[in-house]
């Protein structure tokens, strides 16, 4: 027996290991995609009372991640490495809760920690989603003394709460499960300072999402079932190379039997059940009626039926089910296989951002000065808002002519592109009055030469290319007709 506990606290400590330093290594690889060098903007431009009155309902976050980063984006210190590292340790204390507390096997635990949502996602790119997993992990390593503990549950529900949308959707269907087994136990000291706990949560939510807005428009049923099989495969679907097809087929089978397989054992815990339908029936909520979503939003998805499987081994003994454990051991493996064979080039956006370099560059040929303003060209403003940290007091204004990163600009930047003359107009009014003198551009998106209206013309004078990079600076004259 002694040997079996030191055997396991070996792997142990070998898997976490090998994580660890493999994913600190990725951390190096890659410079920022767009959504994190966002993220570290608005904790440079906004306070903490903005954040959650005036930002969040715009930007579909919640204020955890954005105050972590405050400290570090205020004072410009060493983009974007804090960030990078803060969401690391996030990450790795995640696993090492998980590794310490879930009830699973040590080749499942082995599994989960090289699945490639943790190890080319949650590891290495610095959003708000590891922090959640991290509060996700805390709750269910504490969920059997919940109720000797409830104001510690309570409280870390609301902060799970108030990391993301998506662990949102996780806090509120574990948070009513709570409740409801508070209620039983009667005792109405628990209950009432509990409910204060999560009440104040709760209406931080709300205050912080009401009148939520995101640009563009939710997507399609069709849209929504391939999104969905991208997060299966990673792959699009009709991707027709023998060895990814075939791969693809056994993986989607493996995912529909072990989620079948599941909701058949789940039947045994209420509980589990609930919290199973509840979290799936959420995230295609948001995905069908409020956020399209990317490939990493439904990675929640694997996070959650994880989450299920540790909940139903809490309520009731696994060791039985040797069905569901061979399933879902099969149903692992397959998401490790993918982690060897991840193609980054398939994820571009994420994984090969060139905003360092394209700093780099722009500071070694003097193309911008800190004090200029620019406009963002492309459509998703990516190119400007890649770089913008980089520099110190860059103005990024978008072409609706408002300033990215104020209150009132931020709220008409999220609204969809109108593209009229009347716009035409206001930009030129908007460029002369705000002495814009730059403009950035992705090439891929296409080359602006002109804008022009009935009163004015707005000329783009291209003054620096860089095909490798795929950017280019422009000169921005307005002329009045």
């Amino acid at each position: 027996m002694q040997n079996k506990i030191l055997t396991a606290r070996n792997i142990k400590y070998s898997v976490l290991a090998v994580f660890i330093i493999t994913t600190f290594i990725l951390l190096f690889q890659r410079a920022p995609f767009w959504d994190e060098a966002h993220a570290w903007m608005i904790s440079k431009s906004f306070n903490l009372f903005d954040l959650i009155f005036h930002i969040e309902k715009y930007d579909g976050h919640l204020f955890i991640w954005h105050t972590v980063l405050m400290p570090f984006a205020k004072f410009d210190f060493f983009y974007p490495y804090p960030m990078y590292i803060l969401n690391w340790i996030f990450c790795v204390f995640a696993l090492v809760v998980f590794w310490n507390k879930a009830p699973f096997s040590v080749l499942e635990k082995s599994l989960i920690t090289f699945s490639y949502p943790f190890v080319w996602y949650f590891g290495i790119v610095a959003r708000c989603y590891s922090i959640g997993i991290l509060f996700l992990f805390l709750i269910l390593s504490f969920w059997k003394e919940r109720l000797k503990r409830p104001y510690l549950i309570s409280l870390l529900i609301i902060l799970l709460a108030n990391t993301s949308a998506m662990a949102l959707v996780g806090a509120f269907s574990l948070g009513l499960i709570f409740l409801f087994d508070l209620i039983k136990e009667r005792d109405y000291k628990k209950i009432v300072y509990s409910i204060l706990i999560l009440g104040f949560g709760a209406i931080s939510v709300f205050v912080q999402l009401w009148g939520a807005r995101f640009y563009g428009k939710p997507i399609e049923a069709d849209g929504f079932i391939s999104k969905f099989a991208d997060y299966f495969f990673l792959y699009d679907i009709n991707y027709f190379n023998d060895l990814i097809y075939i791969y693809g087929k056994i993986f989607s089978l493996a995912v529909i039997t072990v989620y079948l397989t599941a909701i058949f054992y789940f039947i045994k815990s209420k509980k589990t059940l609930f919290f199973f339908l509840t979290v799936n029936a959420g995230l295609i909520y948001i995905f069908l009626y409020k956020y399209t979503g990317h490939w990493w939003h439904y990675l929640f998805f694997f996070v959650y039926f994880i989450s299920a499987i540790w909940f139903y081994r809490i309520e009731i003994c696994h060791k039985t089910d040797k069905i569901l454990n061979v399933i879902f051991i099969i149903f692992l493996g397959l998401c490790v296989f993918e982690t060897a064979f991840f193609k980054n080039k398939t994820h571009y956006i994420v994984y090969d951002s060139k905003s360092g370099e394209i700093a780099r560059i722009i500071k070694k040929e003097n193309l911008m000065e800190n004090n200029d303003k620019i406009i963002a060209l492309d459509e998703l403003l990516q190119s400007a808002i890649e770089t913008a940290p980089y520099f110190k007091n860059l103005k990024i204004y978008d072409l609706s002519g408002g300033e990215r990163y104020t209150l009132q600009g931020y709220k008409n930047n999220m609204t969809v592109f109108n593209d009229d003359k009347n716009r035409i107009d206001s930009l030129c009014t908007t460029i002369e009055k705000n002495k814009i003198n730059k403009g950035i551009s992705k090439i891929s998106t296409g080359v602006f030469i002109a804008e022009k209206s009935k009163n004015c013309t707005i000329t783009y004078k291209p003054v620096y290319k860089d095909m490798e990079n795929d950017f280019i600076i422009y000169r921005i004259i307005v002329k009045h007709d």
